[in-house]
């Protein structure tokens, strides 16, 4: 009898434990976070249901509540947690209580990465590699389709997913390291459940949560490591204006200005330039900033204080989880770029020696210029990006190797555009590129022209700044002008079933292998020479269709020569006389053959020669 009263107790204690244990909250992110971080607060997003009548605690030792903020909804909480210092490392439980019923949630805080907040990042001395995770290599064919997503793979179909991935990307890691390449960069990873074109990523669904398509959370750290041991650095692609249509707070915003709204659906009018015109409407600007990219890409409300904590957060938690080393900032003045800047420099006060680069997708050098941090804006602007993107330059490699040679045509271009070079406040942090994944194939510019393509390739090497290479210019892999699917061809041999595979010399072309075999020496040359990484540059007027600059510094001089030409030309050295003074001869870093300084020098037509003088 005692046996059963006692059993019935039990039995009454675990049902009255379980009747008042509930499940109010759904989501709590970030999913962890760390002590010893430079900004000792923190913000905790809670979701679920009505949780802004429940009472919550935290009893651990260094950790406190700062304060709970709310909105017009009430299935969120934000908590902003003071970690201070010296807080231990460990696991500890946030209570929820609503009258006698509560919820009990597990929360960690991991101990940080030593050495973490002052980590080596890019710079002037990289050479970038862009990819497309969906688009370079598909390692794990397992993870192809994914219950619960709505895009599983479809090569046949251009804007499809195609199945590229994390280790596919971890396989190509020594043959990026082996082309010279120091630094890579990848489109976002993260999550996206879109019913169409999910496969570029940039709009998210789910901040804390690598698409299950690509990997696993985890897999971004293995990526990290597996470039760090190769000799890699790795940048992360921030987006701040927009995110996914089917990003799980569309369903339950969580409050009513979380994101940019119109009556009707209105796209912005993507007039950059409003920014730097004197003469700017506002309304014009408005619509700039509030305007919508896409109609799936919702804008973001970043002047929203909670979403710009929770935003900045997102990228602070990535870099530090998967140990990254730079940050490439998307559409960058497409958001109200004050509150652009605040939201850089908050990440950029936690990793002091992070450098950042914009896309800031502008026609003229000194508007680009005004997005470089340190730049003397009359304003005062001070955007926190200490690198921007050459979008002019790459203008003058599409046309300049077409054009018959004018006063501004033709190698004037270059002339022109690096006399110019006097509004950045760092000529060397200016990334230039050929092509990327939203502008036509360098290949199509130039027609599959291998003497036009090696051009570009050794400008692209040996002018100030530093390059990046889009996934595939290696080959001079085709495209199709005009057409965003067109220049997101799947790198052949990238997939088992491919029926070659260009990763290797035998599976590319004659003219591939050429082409291949060119950008190597040229970036492996550039990787060990600092002369092409920060060295000074002068440059001399084109005449007859020459074009000559100069790389220096105290240990060497690379000189340059470009014939746009499509007959040989003899080069007058006697000019050069302040740059060549004491040095007689000059060996091509491609071919290694010597040229007799001395004497004028013959250049064959659509070449460019690059000659370390000694």
């Amino acid at each position: 009898m005692k046996k059963y009263i006692l059993l019935t107790l039990i039995v009454f204690t675990v049902f009255q434990l379980t009747a008042k244990t509930q499940s109010w909250t759904q989501r709590v992110e970030p999913t962890f976070w760390w002590t010893d971080m430079h900004q000792s607060e923190f913000q905790l997003m809670l979701y679920g249901v009505d949780l802004k009548s429940a009472e919550i605690t935290i009893n651990y030792p260094g950790v406190t509540i700062a304060r709970k903020s709310e909105t017009d909804n009430s299935n969120y909480v934000f908590l902003y947690l003071n970690v201070a210092k010296g807080t231990q490392p460990g696991k500890f439980n946030i209570e929820l209580k609503k009258g006698n019923k509560k919820q009990v949630i597990a929360y960690e805080l991991k101990k940080r990465r030593d050495g973490s907040a002052l980590r080596k990042s890019f710079t002037e001395a990289d050479a970038i590699y862009l990819l497309m995770p969906d688009r370079f290599a598909n390692g794990n064919t397992q993870n192809d389709s994914v219950t619960g997503y709505h895009q599983g793979v479809h090569r046949e179909i251009s804007g499809a997913r195609h199945g590229g991935d994390i280790d596919g990307i971890i396989s190509k890691i020594p043959y990026l390291a082996d082309l010279g390449i120091t630094t890579l960069w990848t489109t976002p990873l993260f999550d996206n459940n879109d019913t169409n074109y999910s496969y570029h990523h940039y709009g998210c669904s789910d901040y804390y949560k690598i698409d299950p398509r690509f990997g696993k959370n985890d897999d971004y750290l293995r990526l990290s490591n597996v470039c760090h041991s190769n000799g890699l650095k790795l940048i992360i692609d921030v987006v701040p204006n927009h995110c996914g249509s089917s990003h799980w707070w569309a369903k339950d915003l969580p409050s009513k200005n979380w994101f940019n709204t119109w009556p009707t659906y209105t796209s912005s009018n993507y007039r950059m330039t409003a920014w730097t015109d004197p003469h700017a409407a506002e309304s014009d600007k408005y619509r700039l900033t509030h305007g919508w990219f896409a109609p799936n890409m919702p804008d973001l409300n970043l002047q929203n204080q909670l979403l710009f904590d929770y935003l900045r957060q997102v990228y602070v938690f990535w870099i530090e989880s998967a140990n990254i080393d730079g940050m490439r900032v998307d559409t960058y003045p497409y958001n109200d770029i004050k509150t652009a800047a605040r939201f850089i420099k908050s990440i950029r006060d936690e990793y002091p020696n992070m450098n950042v680069v914009g896309e800031c997708w502008i026609k003229t050098p000194a508007e680009i210029a005004y997005y470089q941090s340190g730049n003397n804006n009359k304003d005062g602007f001070d955007s926190q990006l200490t690198s921007v993107m050459d979008f002019c330059l790459k203008d003058v490699f599409s046309a300049t190797f077409n054009e018959t040679e004018s006063w501004d045509g033709g190698l004037a271009r270059f002339y022109s555009l690096f006399a110019q070079d006097f509004v950045y406040a760092n000529p060397n942090m200016i990334m230039n590129f050929l092509d990327n994944h939203d502008i036509d194939r360098y290949s199509t510019a130039v027609k599959r022209d291998v003497n036009k393509y090696k051009m570009g390739l050794a400008m692209l090497i040996t002018a100030r700044g530093y390059p990046q290479i889009y996934y595939g210019t290696e080959i001079m892999i085709d495209g199709k002008p005009g057409d965003y699917q067109g220049h997101r061809f799947d790198f052949p041999g990238g997939w088992a079933a491919d029926s070659r595979n260009a990763f290797t010399s035998y599976g590319r072309t004659t003219a591939e292998n050429e082409v291949f075999n060119y950008l190597k020496t040229l970036l492996n040359y550039r990787k060990n020479n600092t002369v092409l990484q920060s060295g000074a540059m002068k440059q001399f007027i084109p005449e007859n269709g020459l074009y000559v600059y100069f790389r220096y510094n105290n240990e060497k001089t690379i000189m340059v020569i470009a014939n746009n030409n499509t007959d040989a030309k003899e080069l007058n050295i006697n000019r050069f006389g302040e740059m060549l003074s004491g040095k007689s001869i000059g060996t091509e870093i491609t071919t290694g053959k010597n040229f007799d300084l001395q004497a004028p020098v013959s250049i064959t037509g659509k070449t460019v020669l690059v000659l370390d003088v000694h």
